[in-house]
Parts: structure tokens; sequence; C-alpha cells
């Protein structure tokens, strides 16, 4: 059982270190897999960075309900920024 005061960032992470081949979400008839969501994720937290954003920065997210817009916001910043 997860500590409730674990964020969401970081249970992506050990669920991708733990079960990296199991479905971390489904929509529709596709699935993504929790490596590949950490992955993208990852693509997105170093965009943020390379644009200049810092952690403790906010940022607005207007994204459709899609797998696309949870690895957006399932990262607050890449590993090498904590």
């Amino acid at each position: 059982m997860h500590s409730l005061s674990r964020n969401a960032s970081r249970l992506l992470t050990d669920s991708a270190s733990r079960y990296p081949e199991r479905t971390a979400i489904v929509f529709g008839d596709d699935r993504i897999t929790y490596e590949a969501l950490d992955a993208a994720a990852n693509r997105v937290a170093n965009l943020l960075v390379s644009r200049g954003i810092q952690p403790g920065d906010k940022v607005a997210l207007s994204c459709p309900n899609s797998p696309a817009s949870t690895s957006a916001s399932s990262r607050p910043a890449p590993r090498s920024c904590r």
C-alpha cells in the first residue's frame, strides 16, 4: 500500500520501475504501459525545463481528456531537477 504523502509523480516512477510492462492506461482499444507513460511524462517535463520552467513554477495545462494529457500532468519536474 502506498503512503498518502506520496505524489503522482513518485507513484508513476515507482510503478514504471516495478511493473514496466503492465498496463497503466486503457483508452478505448489503446493500452499504454507504465514504462511508456513514464517516458512520455519525462519528455514533457524535459520540454518544460528547456523552456525555462523550474521546480516550484506554476504551469497551467489545457488538454483534452486523452492519454497524452495524462503524461503531461504526471510529472512536475524531470528527475534531474529534483
